[in-house]
């Protein structure tokens, strides 16, 4: 993202020296056509009301991310968030010193380091009459159709430790826009952490309602089809070998489509899941061990490939 302001800094740190020749750096960052600036050599950022720049994201942390100001660098943190703080598309571990133009991605937005050197005082009341927001809520729906409302949870609800089985209803507002224009990239940022994370949750034992797991599944297989990696059919598999149960039908319809155009499926995996299946058949009913029949079918099409 450029723009054609001739003063505003290249990506260098602005010097000391630079301070003794009586000019100072200006920091501000850009979201969504809004300026905000580093007030006080610190940002905020989270669904917090407490948060300077709060984002209405289920993907944000109640207090996600901070900018700060020091010794005429800026320093972005990541304040422990469940989903990350990436930085020109590298994630950010624990802290960052970031450059102007450096692109930030919290959750699902995209912020812009900006500077300037100003004169001391000389263009401090020029700078000050710049509009600096002092709260930003989420828009990003507003990319995909005209309702700027679709995602719109509390500031202060939730649970940082993880995301809960409700917010993958959250998610899929967004993920259902972005998979129908076939946005693979999009939609696997948005649904990537909560799907990895579920799946740490079954791996450790911790398990969430049925139809949670089903949509989750059934979400993991539409990434699958949309960018053609076999690690979301991998994900499915594994996360019923967890529970021991058949997977879904549709879920099983789609895969067979899938197989025949996915390389790189883990035949391992899918014949270790069928083995599972086999020694748990007699607790499944007629419907369950017709699915089983047609996993298998899934295994010898896979080992064609």
């Amino acid at each position: 993202m450029t723009d054609d302001r001739p003063d505003e800094l290249p990506l260098v740190a602005m010097s000391n020296e630079a301070s003794r020749q009586s000019q100072e750096p200006v920091f501000w960052i850009e979201y969504h056509g809004d300026s905000i600036e580093l007030r006080g050599g610190q940002l905020l950022i989270g669904r917090s009301a407490m948060c300077r720049l709060v984002l209405d994201d289920p993907l944000v942390s109640r207090q996600h991310a901070e900018f700060r100001v020091e010794d005429g660098f800026v320093t972005l943190y990541d304040l422990k968030s469940v989903n990350g703080v990436f930085v020109n598309g590298r994630r950010v571990e624990r802290q960052l010193r970031v450059s102007p133009g450096d692109r930030i991605t919290i959750g699902s937005q995209d912020l812009i380091l900006r500077a300037r050197m100003i004169d001391q005082p000389s263009e401090r009341a020029t700078t000050n009459r710049r509009r600096f927001a002092e709260t930003m809520h989420e828009q990003r729906a507003e990319a995909y159709d005209s309702q700027p409302n679709n995602l719109a949870p509390s500031a202060d609800s939730g649970d940082d430790s993880t995301i809960q089985g409700d917010g993958l209803d959250l998610l899929a507002t967004v993920a259902d826009k972005v998979l129908a224009m076939r946005r693979g990239d999009d939609a696997e940022r948005i649904l990537a952490t909560y799907l990895n994370t579920l799946l740490d949750k079954y791996r450790s034992g911790n398990l969430c309602p049925p139809a949670i797991a089903e949509k989750a599944i059934t979400y993991a297989v539409k990434l699958a089809s949309v960018t053609n990696k076999p690690r979301w059919v991998d994900y499915a598999i594994e996360f019923y070998s967890i529970v021991e149960r058949p997977l879904p039908g549709p879920v099983v319809d789609s895969l067979y489509d899938m197989l025949r155009r996915i390389p790189g499926v883990n035949l391992a995996a899918l014949r270790e899941y069928v083995a599972i299946l086999h020694a748990c058949q007699s607790r499944l009913g007629p419907a369950e061990k017709f699915l089983v029949q047609r996993i298998e079918g899934l295994e010898r099409l896979a080992a064609l490939r």
